[in-house]
């Protein structure tokens, strides 16, 4: 009878042990920030009515055949519902990020579909410094945790001895041997403490009037040798500034020069001439020109960048890139 007994008491045991093993994680209760009052929401209107897809996820143009669904585009829009102070948006944005573009290893897609398998450090830093930004504005720690265990990847495998590369293949582990200095987000980098060396390309680069773009294996070389984008050549006069507290003087004397002489910026130059390669000007270009001239205290020619972008016509989301679409927004809001 005692042997019985003792059976009885280990399979308890032993069942009881087994449930405890195998019983599913307790899982954190799903919630959301503190519903706020955004200070705007006609963009948010139109962006629903014209920028998303049946699957909720944001599109390059409306009514595209091949639409692509990138992280680029979700990045952005979090960014523009922080300005705006939009935090049930920002949430939903944050919920699709997650089920669309993150991986269960906490790698961000830099395109949602299956075949996907690389990041783009670009979309890491902006989508987690609209996370952080959210998490002090909307005084919400999750985005703030979520934002830390994505760019903890950023660092540890998209870099190369300490120093960015554009983007890692989380299938395949192996990275690029090239940083665009136009990827670089110099306060996302501070919150999760890079060190030192990780700054030195954006430095280091010297414009002559242009940025040369592309760092690898310790120099610096041109992405096209014949012509500049101006985007990108925006995009890293922001972060130089950032980064060294100063302004470049040759860019920012090329771009003052320019604009006095013609009264505009045309998107695109010849590197060698300094010469416009195209009479196209640019939405994106000029909200970052605007951007730019507010950061370095040109107010007097960050109006004229800001009237030129206001005339920029964005009417159409089915010629209009949400990329041009939605910087205009953030740059008239900030």
């Amino acid at each position: 009878m005692k042997r019985i007994i003792l059976i009885l008491i280990l399979l308890v045991l032993l069942g009881a042990g087994l449930y405890f093993l195998l019983r599913p994680e307790p899982k954190e209760p799903i919630s959301a920030p503190k519903e706020t009052t955004p200070t705007s929401t006609s963009v948010q209107t139109y962006v629903k009515e014209n920028y998303t897809a049946k699957n909720d996820l944001i599109i390059d143009y409306k009514n595209a055949k091949e639409p692509h669904y990138l992280a680029e585009s979700i990045g952005l829009y979090m960014e523009y519902l922080v300005e705006v102070n939009d935090s049930k948006t920002f949430q939903e944005q944050v919920n699709l990020l997650e089920k669309n573009f993150i991986t269960k290893d906490h790698f961000i897609k830099w395109e949602a579909t299956d075949s996907t398998t690389t990041n783009a450090i670009v979309d890491d830093f902006r989508i987690t410094e609209a996370l952080y930004q959210a998490s002090e504005k909307f005084d919400y720690k999750a985005y703030k945790t979520l934002a830390d265990k994505l760019l903890a990847n950023t660092k540890k495998y998209s870099a190369d001895q300490g120093i960015p590369v554009d983007f890692y293949d989380f299938v395949h582990q192996k990275k690029a041997d090239t940083l665009h200095l136009s990827y670089l987000n110099i306060q996302a980098m501070q919150q999760i403490n890079y060190r030192d060396k990780a700054y030195l390309p954006i430095q280091t680069v010297n414009a002559e009037p242009f940025f040369t773009e592309v760092f690898q294996n310790g120099q610096f070389h041109y992405a096209d040798a014949n012509e500049v984008n101006m985007i990108d050549q925006m995009l890293i006069a922001l972060a130089y500034y950032d980064e060294n507290g100063d302004i470049e003087p040759n860019f920012d004397n090329f771009l003052q020069t320019e604009l006095a002489s013609k009264g505009k910026i045309y998107a695109r130059y010849q590197r060698e001439t300094k010469k416009p390669s195209t009479e196209n000007e640019s939405t994106a270009v000029y909200a970052f020109l605007t951007q730019y001239f507010n950061k370095t205290n040109q107010a007097k020619n960050g109006k004229i960048t800001k009237e030129l972008l206001e005339k920029m016509d964005t009417s159409n989301p089915e010629t209009t890139h949400f990329f041009d679409y939605i910087n205009k927004e953030i740059t008239l809001k900030k």
